[in-house]
């Protein structure tokens, strides 16, 4: 029972004062980092001052789809079964059978509509 206590004791003092630690190196971190992230933010509307219209239309069209559809792109190249090396890592049903460009086709014929 004292091997136990002394080893549960021992612990909790030592995670106490890592986590001591890293909570101030965190705290540390942050505090620059909102001063550097308020800057770029200054910066960027010092920028865009007197068209605040244009950074919304950049900032809520532009960046989610130059963030979107590099992504969705490979996939559709992979579900497209180009390249042949990544074949053998799908996990969908049916993951030897090719989806063709018939499929594609399809599929992006009913997103139309």
């Amino acid at each position: 029972m004292r091997r136990m206590a002394f080893i549960l004791g021992s612990s909790l003092f030592l995670l106490m004062i890592h986590w001591n630690c890293v909570i101030g190196h965190f705290q540390r971190f942050w505090g620059a980092s909102i001063y550097f992230w308020q800057a770029h933010w200054e910066r960027l509307l010092s920028t865009f001052e007197g068209k605040e219209w244009l950074l919304y239309v950049l900032g809520v069209t532009q960046v989610p789809l130059l963030v979107y559809w590099p992504f969705s792109g490979l996939l559709l190249v992979v579900e497209a079964r180009k390249p042949n090396f990544i074949s053998p890592y799908r996990i969908q049903v049916d993951s030897n059978g090719c989806a063709g460009q018939t499929w594609l086709c399809h599929g992006m014929k009913l997103n139309r509509d």
